[in-house]
């Protein structure tokens, strides 16, 4: 008897044993939806650059039913007291779902782009000397001074911003000066080690000049992490730049026979691609996008009627921020005193005003995503 009850008692510890050492993957048990409604309530950096990573489902889930629908842009405050907010806009079956946090920052300055997890920052308090700032780790470096004179990267002679070549893992900046002639250098910082003690400005060929206007540039549109378009305000055409090939051309603008757009049109990314929304009329708005950068290929989606907006607010203006990455709704910003953003849903031809409220002097800086951010396997 005591022999049986002495093997009983073995089984069951061995039995407990081997129950402790099988992992059971409790959220293999879980569907999709009720995985994704768990998954949302996350912060959106561990959404982003941690979860997602756990495992293949993981990754499917958040890839291409989150990150594919959403949009983040920061809301920067320079005056007075500075402000930094972070704007994370979301579709959901309902509409648009918006979250509204502070960001801290260690910088006195202007954000110049945003790139992945990085921010670059003009700093005011080391006479414009550009910072480059991970949003996710809280750690930032000073890059070595520019070796063309722009005098702090202000004014309409400079512009600078912040892409990640997908082919060769690294981020670039580039900083574009118009002396004359007009010039351009990179910087180029490995994406696992971002370390400033020994990199160099490497000169490039910049854009050759013509047409009648002077170039003016400004914080380019990104587009996909690596494309970069600066409006120069010419009637024809816009400058682009192929950051991973480190080429400039000129982008013509959409129309037969290059129409001059008149200047009555802004630039925005939708769904990854660059899109132009030409005014043509006080109550018509038609939008562009640009399918083929090689061959400047645009191809018109549709056109927005803003009838209803202009009656509301007339004499005001629909400026494209961002739009959500399933490319039917547009954001907008009104400007003005405190009025907020605005959607345009492409499918239902609505505008309906965001819950989110936005002064005349915060600035819009919208994230740019490299592909290889949302389409590569864990």
């Amino acid at each position: 008897m005591t022999t049986a009850t002495n093997s009983c008692r073995r089984l069951c510890k061995a039995e407990q044993v081997s129950r402790k050492k099988r992992k059971v993957d409790f959220s293999a048990l879980l569907p999709d939806d009720l995985l994704l409604d768990i998954l949302e309530k996350l912060p959106t950096d561990i959404l982003r650059y941690k979860t997602r990573y756990v495992c293949k489902r993981w990754f499917d889930l958040t890839t291409n039913r989150i990150l594919l629908d959403h949009a983040s842009l920061i809301l920067e405050n320079t005056t007075g007291s500075q402000t930094v907010r972070l704007v994370d806009i979301r579709e959901e079956k309902d509409g648009l779902k918006m979250k509204d946090q502070c960001l801290d920052i260690p910088y006195n300055g202007r954000i110049k782009s945003w790139c992945n997890e990085f921010l670059l920052i003009t700093d005011l308090n080391r006479d414009g000397s550009l910072f480059l700032f991970n949003r996710i780790t809280k750690e930032g470096s000073f890059l070595p001074p520019c070796s063309l004179s722009c005098r702090g990267h202000y004014g309409c002679k400079c512009g600078v911003g912040l892409s990640y070549d997908d082919f060769k893992e690294v981020y670039k900046v580039v900083h574009v000066f118009n002396g004359p002639p007009i010039q351009c250098e990179l910087l180029i910082l490995k994406s696992d080690n971002i370390s400033c003690a020994s990199i160099k400005w490497k000169k490039v060929n910049g854009p050759s000049y013509t047409g009648n206007r002077q170039y003016y540039w400004d914080d380019p549109i990104s587009v996909q992490g690596r494309y970069f378009h600066w409006d120069v305000h010419c009637c024809k055409y816009l400058i682009s730049m192929d950051t991973a090939k480190e080429r400039f051309r000129q982008t013509c603008l959409p129309g037969s026979d290059g129409i001059p757009m008149n200047n009555c049109y802004f630039l925005v990314e939708i769904g990854g691609f660059l899109s132009l929304l030409h005014k043509v009329s006080s109550d018509k708005i038609n939008v562009w996008m640009l399918k083929d950068y090689q061959r400047t290929k645009w191809e018109k989606l549709q056109s927005i009627s803003i009838s209803s907006y202009t009656s509301i607010y007339p004499g005001s203006a629909l400026l494209p921020v961002t739009s959500v990455k399933s490319k039917r709704y547009i954001i907008f910003r009104k400007p003005g005193s405190y009025t907020g953003l605005y959607s345009y849903d492409l499918k239902d031809k609505l505008i309906k005003r965001l819950n989110i409220n936005i002064a005349p002097y915060e600035r819009c800086v919208v994230q740019s995503t490299a592909g290889s951010y949302l389409v590569n396997t864990v």
